[in-house]
């Protein structure tokens, strides 16, 4: 195999709605109903699907990962095989990739754990070798230079996850070695393969090339050599008449002197309580930083067959005011990781139903109820907790053996609505704690603001 000239400029645009397939979609799952692929070329082999995930799903992702966004890393030039058999491989910061990232929780929700699936099916390589979904996200002039996913990566799926304007003709994927454009469609997936007998392929080096009119979201999907996907087995899901019920308020004995006390619920996952982790003075300046935003009243905040999950009402800024700076050293402090971790606060519109509470990005989750009273039913531990105003529950979403992360499902969630319609839903605050300093790498690079670049580009 030669390494063949790059091309200036494409050979051949593909434009995944050419094939003329429309997208039909089950109404009630938002699931795309059928898929098909199109091989644009034989050796290597290079496919396209056009809708493989629907407009609902795509959307869906973008706001699981909103506000969690770091600016792009790059694999060190200086590892050795021995790194990539041990895991030694060190990201760093590069002028070849301006882009900003979210990696992505296995099964964070139950939406992304039904597209893992669906990428499984396409793949046809292991779900144990699939790493986690790394969402990207391309402003105006943001790129990624001609690159290689790695030979320890068989196969990539990149899924685009919205449309750019029709009259933004960059943006594109492009593979140089084999003069192909792929021009982005939301929903619609580029597979190709990384490697031949063990070693890279370098036809298919590739870049993300930069938008001029809009920001670009995708989500990278790659299949690993190595099993990456590790899961708790066997988890049985209780209903309430058997569940056990716990009253925050009535843990212990009354604060005193203002000092916060935690109650570990569980061993195993490590579930913890702390009653009224807020003021009431506290819960009062969210609620007013939500109606400055004119969401709180609103009796509707979500449309399609994702509605009754976790709806953001509200991005906070890192040390917005000095009651969230207050909030987030107490998190801190509670939680046991670096602040430099804790990603935005969302204040949200709890999910209410079984699966689509979003868990977060990352191994450590944080809810705060906000509204006079909220039921939080954690599912597959038995367990129904009943929160006043200003309690806090924090838990892991991983679990650590053997220096590999198990993905512990057994604390997700749902919240029990108070009445029949939306309103009825809870308030509250959730965070997390990223795997990386968030806090730290958003620093290292400006970020420009999609609202903005709406503005501009309207």
């Amino acid at each position: 195999m030669t390494l063949l000239d790059p091309v200036v400029e494409p050979q051949a645009v593909i434009d995944p709605r050419s094939f003329g397939v429309e997208p039909e979609v089950d109404e009630a799952t938002g699931i795309p109903k059928q898929l098909q692929a199109f091989v644009i070329m034989g050796d290597p082999k290079i496919t396209v699907v056009p809708n493989f995930f629907s407009d609902a799903e795509c959307l869906h992702l973008r706001e699981l990962v909103e506000a969690s966004w770091m600016p792009s890393l790059v694999g060190a030039n200086n590892r050795t095989e021995q790194d990539y058999d041990r895991g030694n491989l060190e990201n760093v910061l590069a002028p070849t990739r301006t882009s900003w990232s979210c990696m992505m929780r296995y099964a964070q929700d139950s939406v992304v754990e039904r597209l893992e699936h669906r990428l499984l099916a396409i793949g046809g390589l292991p779900i144990e070798n699939l790493e986690r979904m790394n969402a990207v996200r391309y402003a105006p002039g943001e790129y990624f230079d001609t690159h290689h996913d790695g030979k320890f990566r068989p196969l990539t799926i990149f899924v685009y996850l919205n449309d750019l304007e029709e009259e933004d003709d960059a943006g594109d994927t492009y593979f140089p070695f084999l003069g192909l454009s792929f021009r982005p469609r939301q929903g619609s997936a580029v597979m190709w393969t990384n490697s031949v007998d063990g070693k890279e392929d370098p036809r298919v080096l590739h870049a993300g090339r930069a938008p001029t009119l809009g920001v670009k979201y995708g989500v990278n999907c790659f299949f690993n050599t190595k099993q990456m996907r590790h899961m708790i087995p066997d988890l049985k899901e209780y209903d309430l008449d058997e569940s056990m019920e716990c009253e925050v308020r009535k843990l212990g004995r009354q604060n005193s002197e203002g000092k916060l006390v935690a109650y570990q619920l569980c061993t195993s996952p490590k579930l913890v309580a702390v009653k009224a982790f807020l003021s009431d003075e506290e819960v009062d300046h969210f609620m007013k930083l939500l109606e400055a935003s004119g969401k709180a009243n609103a009796e509707a905040f979500a449309e399609g067959p994702f509605c009754g999950g976790t709806q953001t009402l509200r991005l906070l800024e890192f040390e917005e005011t000095e009651v969230v700076k207050s909030v987030e050293d107490r998190l801190v402090d509670t939680g046991g990781l670096p602040l430099s971790h804790l990603a935005p606060l969302r204040i949200v519109r709890a999910a209410s139903d079984r699966g689509l509470c979003n868990r977060g990005c990352g191994p450590k989750s944080v809810y705060i109820c906000l509204s006079e009273k909220d039921e939080v039913f954690f599912y597959r531990l038995g367990l129904r907790l009943k929160l006043r105003k200003g309690d806090a529950l924090l838990w892991p979403n991983v679990e650590w053996r053997d220096e590999d992360p198990i993905e512990d499902l057994r604390t997700v969630r749902v919240h029990l609505p108070a009445g029949p319609s939306d309103v009825h839903r809870a308030i509250g605050i959730d965070a997390f704690f990223h795997d990386h300093d968030i806090r730290h790498q958003r620093q290292l690079r400006s970020f420009q603001d999609f609202q903005s670049l709406e503005v501009a580009g309207s």
